[in-house]
């Protein structure tokens, strides 16, 4: 499993609503909603799903920037990798 964690920077106020109905369709969760920030997590299985996701919320209507805060890297979990070929 994959996740990255980041914010989103809402245009006005009144369009934060919408962006949350968006991301909940988008089967992303909603952590924390603070003013016009809205900080969110994407959970996939490959990097690959999770860079597409990440990459279409700035397409989002009211979506004034978008920022990644973490993201894990695929398969640094599995108990046979070491941190020294990461």
């Amino acid at each position: 499993m994959v996740i990255a964690s980041g914010f989103i920077e809402v245009n006005k106020l009144s369009e934060v609503e919408q962006i949350i109905n968006e991301l909940r369709i988008r089967n992303i969760e909603i952590n924390e909603i603070n003013n016009e920030k809205i900080v969110f997590l994407i959970e996939r299985e490959t990097m690959d799903k999770v860079k597409k996701d990440f990459e279409s919320l700035k397409d989002i209507n009211g979506a004034k920037n978008v920022h990644l805060a973490y993201f894990s890297i695929e398969g640094a979990d599995d108990e046979n990798i070491e941190m020294s070929n990461v």
